[in-house]
């Protein structure tokens, strides 16, 4: 585990079940019952249409990813001791999409369309963070 300065997130009793899966390095997310749709951010409903009946399924792990931007600065706000930071928007295979950073890339890997892969990032003992990692053959 590493000391992270930035902020973290809350746990709720929305989110929770999330969070778990996450320290247990086993993403999941909500799927419809109804729709089948996968959705994020956690919450009480389908994002689609509304049903409150829904599975926590495991995700498949990867992503493509939809957008970044590069963070070389960041003086004065608490992700200062960890710039530069990659930032993403990753569609997972499953459908939603999810902001994260993401590590261990070379220059050229870091294209729209970039297949990438679900990690953990551990920051102690209540959170667990998904960030990714390039898909590499």
């Amino acid at each position: 585990m590493q000391h992270i300065t930035r902020p973290l997130p809350s746990i709720t009793q929305d989110n929770e079940d999330f969070w778990r899966s996450t320290r247990e390095h086993a993403a999941r997310l909500q799927r419809c019952n109804a729709c089948e749709k996968f959705w994020y951010y956690p919450g009480p409903v389908c994002h689609n249409c509304g049903a409150r009946n829904w599975t926590w399924t495991l995700l498949s792990g990867v992503g493509t990813i939809y957008s970044y931007s590069v963070l070389e600065r960041a003086k004065g706000n608490p992700y200062e001791e960890d710039v530069p930071i990659t930032i993403v928007l990753v569609r997972l295979a499953e459908g939603p999409v999810v902001m994260s950073n993401l590590f261990d890339y070379e220059p050229g890997e870091l294209a729209i369309d970039a297949e990438v892969m679900i990690d953990y990032e551990d920051v102690n003992d209540e959170v667990t963070l998904i960030v990714f990692r390039p898909a590499r053959r």
